[in-house]
């Protein structure tokens, strides 16, 4: 009786465990739908909170059962030899992990999805290649460290009043242990297994609580929240290892390639020829790489908020090309795209780009053939993401960092300041000499810290905004974080004022590397969360808004065919912009075509936008799979195991 009475307060206290730990997520989740509430958009039914706290629950068992497995696997194993003073210390060891990691996971979730929007992905993963001491910094300077850690102390501090307190507590206990007989306690021991089965699968169907099947309301912020950390950050993982892992198999396709392209190696495959130049070959050509920079403020409907008056001038007087897409998410896989030639199909090649031969696509490689000499400007660290080692692998001959234009690092710890980093293009670009110039800018980003208003950045309130624009804003972006996108587009305007007299004849190129994650309201719509611009300026460009589609693979094969000679013959995954019959566009996860925009996230119903009244539905099936599928099967192969096709 005492052996049995002993089991059946630990399994009490496991089954309080269990509940405390699904109220724990719950009160997360509800914690993580207050704090964003914005997105939740107008209109939301009874039905879809319920949908997502229910499914979520689902997920909320697995992990807490996984903290469970063991103090129930002691306890099933050393109750009968009566060594309940090691399970109890075996399942307190477990309560307080749990507290503590989930408490610690939950805040980093938090605090993730409010720069990415995703509560992980594979990019946190990714991040282990970038600066770690800027991102801390920048942790440090933005992210309220000092109020993260005191909600962390305080949650510790109730998680461990409230184990305390049930330790004391028999209401559990009270119920089972009216359990008498034999068959009773059998019949509990068995319920008590087939509930932990459904419960760490999530479900007592054939159908556990996997990714696949998580989103379950018709409304994408709430879909969002059903999975929780523990399985997301999990998720995050696989993404991670299934696209980088050298030995692993291609996650695009099973198709054997070499059958496929007729066993070629991909510098055959991707081999062109230019159909001869449309303009006369500029001496110089510069390349912005705009930190940050989205499309959103080009767009006629917030053109009064005057945030890009000197790229929206430089548009209206050159080739605007407005259905244009990122290579991802993140500066790097936008510069290895543009640098590499190569589609971003999940991978960091910062370190990767300089294991193989160098990329025959490399945009440096290409103009050097044209007779360029190859220029780097970037205004931070060449210790960054391996940027130095990697485009002088690639092929850049001279490379300018933050260093050569004084070395403080004003815009936080990423890099000087824009006007900086430009003056530096100015002293070092020979206006006799053929160059191509790429310039990687770095001030639009957190922590922030220029001082914008001392540049002349105009609004200080809300209510400083043009009335007709006021209705847009809802405290998505702060003022600092306004001025900063205000602040690259001034730099941009400072520098052409000069580049316009100094180099007559130059050919100029503006790029965002990614959509900066933030917009005037917490509601924007796949275009505006998804596009960046591409401008193209100078002596003999036509000026022209066009909608054929195109993203970051696309401007080196339009720079080339604008001044290439017929027959000229370089390397390219894309296709130019200038080539009529262009269908599409294509970046990670995302096809833009001249009428609509699609994301397809893995094991998600796929979005699609129509770019004419900017309406937008769910879709099963995406008509651009096959062509996507194969460009990124390419991709893969010749990121990971070089230009054969083997």
């Amino acid at each position: 009786m005492n052996k049995w009475n002993n089991f059946i307060k630990e399994l009490s206290n496991l089954i309080f465990f269990w509940f405390f730990g699904i109220l724990f997520f719950f009160i997360f989740r509800i914690i993580f739908i207050i704090s964003f509430h914005k997105e939740l958009g107008k209109k939301v039914d009874f039905s879809d909170y319920y949908n997502a706290f229910f499914m979520g629950m689902r997920f909320d068992s697995t992990a807490v059962c996984y903290f469970i497995m063991i103090p129930l696997i002691s306890l099933l194993i050393l109750s009968p030899f009566n060594k309940f003073k090691i399970i109890r210390i075996i399942r307190i060891i477990f309560q307080y992990l749990f507290l503590i990691l989930s408490t610690l996971i939950c805040m980093v979730s938090l605090n993730y999805y409010k720069e990415y929007r995703e509560q992980f992905s594979n990019f946190i993963f990714l991040g282990l290649y970038d600066d770690k001491k800027a991102i801390w910094k920048t942790i440090v300077e933005y992210y309220n460290p000092v109020l993260n850690t005191l909600f962390t102390f305080i949650t510790w501090l109730i998680g461990i009043c409230i184990f305390i307190f049930y330790e004391k507590k028999n209401s559990i206990y009270k119920v089972l242990i009216k359990i008498k007989p034999f068959y009773g306690k059998i019949s509990l021991i068995i319920i008590l297994l087939i509930l932990f089965i459904g419960g760490i699968r999530g479900s007592f169907t054939a159908v556990p609580a996997i990714r696949k099947w998580a989103a379950v309301t018709k409304n994408n912020f709430l879909n969002k929240t059903i999975i929780n950390p523990y399985r997301s950050l999990k998720y995050a993982y696989e993404d991670f290892k299934s696209l980088n892992l050298l030995n692993g198999k291609n996650p695009f396709g099973n198709e054997n390639i070499q059958k496929e392209y007729g066993g070629k190696n991909i510098d055959q495959i991707i081999y062109k020829e230019a159909q001869g130049n449309t303009i006369e070959k500029p001496k110089q050509i510069f390349l912005v790489i705009m930190e940050s920079y989205d499309a959103w403020p080009l767009m006629d409907k917030y053109r009064a908020f005057r945030l890009s008056d000197n790229l929206y001038n430089l548009a209206e007087n050159g080739m605007h090309f407005v259905n244009f897409l990122p290579s991802y998410n993140a500066t790097f896989y936008a510069y290895g795209t543009i640098v590499s030639g190569i589609p971003y199909c999940g991978i960091n090649i910062s370190q990767l780009g300089t294991i193989h031969d160098p990329y025959i696509s490399s945009i440096f490689k290409q103009f050097k053939k044209l007779g360029y000499k190859t220029n780097l400007f970037y205004g931070g660290f060449l210790s960054w993401e391996n940027i130095g080692g990697f485009s002088q692998y690639q092929g850049c001959e001279n490379i300018y960092s933050g260093v050569d234009a004084g070395g403080k690092q004003d815009s936080g710890d990423w890099g000087v300041e824009d006007e900086k980093l430009f003056d530096l293009v100015l002293n070092h670009v020979n206006t006799e000499e053929y160059t191509f110039n790429l310039i990687l800018t770095s001030s639009y980003h957190p922590p922030y810290a220029i001082n914008v208003w001392k540049k002349g950045f105009p609004y200080k309130t809300p209510e400083d905004f043009p009335k007709d624009m006021q209705k847009y804003y809802d405290g998505g972006m702060n003022m600092k974080e306004l001025g900063h996108l205000w602040y690259g587009d001034f730099a941009i305007g400072k520098f052409m004022e000069k580049a316009n007299l100094k180099y007559k004849s130059g050919l100029f190129g503006f790029t965002g590397d990614h959509y900066g994650r933030r917009f005037i309201n917490h509601s924007p719509n796949l275009y505006e969360r998804s596009a960046v611009p591409f401008i193209l300026y100078g002596k003999n460009i036509p000026k022209q808004k066009i909608n054929i589609p195109g993203s970051h693979i696309d401007i080196m094969p339009t720079l080339i065919e604008m001044i290439a000679p017929k027959g000229f013959s370089y390397y390219s995954f894309g296709s130019s912009l200038l080539i009529p019959g262009k269908k599409y566009g294509i970046g990670f996860e995302k096809v833009i075509d001249k009428d609509s925009l699609y994301y397809f996230p893995k094991d998600e119903l796929i979005s699609e936008i129509n770019l004419l009244n900017f309406k937008d539905k769910k879709i099963s099936i995406n008509k651009y799979s096959d062509d996507y599928n194969k460009l990124m099967r390419l991709s893969w192969q010749y990121t990971m195991k070089g230009n054969s096709l083997k």
